[in-house]
């Protein structure tokens, strides 16, 4: 198995499933995705844009919370949202709501991460969940995938081994 790219797929009106490869071991990958220190490494942020809180509690009933701001608004976007299940290294679910800094809503979701590891290599499977086929739609519309993959680069960066 070797790593490649993100790919996305639309398998029903209103999920969006993306799936990642990773040259590192699941634990690795679990943790670089769920502890706020390493997720700051990776997670970036829009051109221009500064992130300001980064709080991730992996724990049924724990918070993800961050927030960015840019040149006129702090925050100028917030995501928030509540862990549901998670087996660690394994399956993490949580709520995730998306709003601008003027407190409007624009998205919101159940997102499922599903890890597997075969030979030293983390398949990463994500799970996007909406509300209706217009939500599905806006969010594939926004770019989100390049946005994502521009972040996983940095990550597989995180996760090399040292020179």
């Amino acid at each position: 198995m070797t790593p490649e790219g993100l790919q996305i797929s639309t398998p029903t009106d209103t999920t969006i499933v993306l799936l990642r490869t990773f040259h590192a071991p699941r634990r690795l990958v679990w943790t670089a995705m769920f502890t706020p220190d390493k997720m700051r490494r990776w997670m970036l942020p829009p051109p221009g844009w500064t992130t300001t809180v980064c709080e991730c509690e992996p724990h049924v009933g724990g918070k993800l919370r961050l927030a960015w701001k840019d040149a006129e608004n702090d925050p100028a976007m917030t995501l928030e949202g509540v862990f549901t299940e998670v087996v660690p290294h394994e399956r993490a679910v949580h709520t995730e709501t998306m709003k601008l800094g003027s407190g409007e809503t624009i998205g919101s979701l159940v997102e499922t991460h599903e890890f597997t590891e075969e030979g030293g290599v983390t398949t990463m499977r994500i799970t996007q969940q909406y509300a209706s086929k217009d939500a599905r739609d806006g969010a594939i519309a926004s770019g989100m995938d390049q946005g994502m993959e521009a972040c996983y680069l940095q990550l597989d960066a995180v996760l090399a081994p040292p020179a």
